[in-house]
């Protein structure tokens, strides 16, 4: 939005969503951030109102946010399982629509009750979704799941344009190394290469 290239409008808005039409180089595109509410109550209308948003559109588009709905079990970990027979509005989202979940790298739950042990309980209730078209204009865009700092959930990030680092796996030591008679040479060894980069890499 700070971009002089990228012109935003507000489509939408109200207490549970907020829809911007983001207008660049690329094209044309809507980004909704959305809020399910937790109350059966509001649930429906709330989840009515998004499905006929995004049917709305004629260009790409992506949502994110708080969904407060798994969509399978493996989204979530303790407590009691979801009922088969309440409505998933998710589900029916991404089927009505053809839509899809654009997933998420590391850790899977994004939500956890505030308990501790065998009583733990862990959901992803953060994500995002995404028309394919907009999938086939940003093929390589990620939803990130950052650290919760007091409070109980991860905040989301969506990187549209990731860059191609390479991050290697972290180096573990084995203890069982020092029993092999090589290990002293090796290691000698390789504390004589040189090494480019910032002290921290040298090391």
């Amino acid at each position: 939005m700070w971009k002089n290239n990228v012109q935003i409008e507000v489509v939408e808005f109200n207490k549970y969503m907020i829809a911007v039409k983001i207008m660049d180089l690329g094209g044309n595109w809507y980004l909704v951030g959305f809020y399910g509410p937790p109350h059966a109550a509001k649930k429906r209308k709330a989840w009515e109102n998004l499905c006929a948003l995004l049917e709305s559109f004629q260009e790409p588009w992506i949502c994110f946010g708080d969904f407060n709905i798994v969509l399978d079990s493996e989204e979530k970990d303790g407590g009691r399982a979801e009922s088969s027979m309440s409505p998933n509005f998710l589900k029916d989202i991404l089927f009505e629509l053809g839509a899809i979940d654009l997933g998420y790298p590391g850790s899977r739950f994004t939500w956890r009750k505030k308990r501790w042990g065998k009583n733990v309980i862990r959901e992803r209730l953060d994500k995002g979704i995404s028309s394919m078209s907009w999938r086939l204009a940003f093929p390589k865009a990620t939803i990130h799941h950052l650290g919760a700092i007091n409070f109980d959930h991860c905040p989301i990030l969506l990187d549209t344009q990731p860059a191609d680092h390479y991050f290697p796996r972290p180096f573990r030591f084995e203890a069982d190394w020092t029993k092999d008679t090589k290990c002293y040479r090796v290691i000698n060894e390789a504390w004589k290469e040189e090494v480019g980069g910032s002290e921290f890499l040298k090391l």
